[in-house]
């Protein structure tokens, strides 16, 4: 019988630290949906300054997957649409 009672209680304990876990998650994915959702609704005119400012310093830009510029068009439709219409960028 004590053995049985050392299980549920076994049981129990990790029923608590999963519920613990669940909730931090849970925080952090509220915390970053706020984050994720701001950045949407950026206006066009301030996600054209940030693009700008990821051309690369030199003088070669390089349509390379792993680049800013590419990256940034595979965000979203409408990150997508701002970099494409903005002539400098390419």
């Amino acid at each position: 019988m004590s053995g049985l009672k050392t299980v549920v209680d076994t049981v129990n304990n990790l029923h608590e630290q999963l519920v613990k876990k669940q909730d931090k998650i849970t925080q952090s994915m509220n915390l970053h949906k706020r984050l994720i959702s701001s950045l949407w609704g950026l206006p066009t005119e301030v996600l054209s300054q940030i693009f700008i400012y990821c051309l690369p310093e030199d003088s070669h830009l390089s349509l390379a997957q792993n680049q800013a510029l590419v990256l940034l068009t595979r965000i979203c439709r409408k990150w997508r649409n701002v970099a494409v219409d903005m002539p400098i960028l390419w």
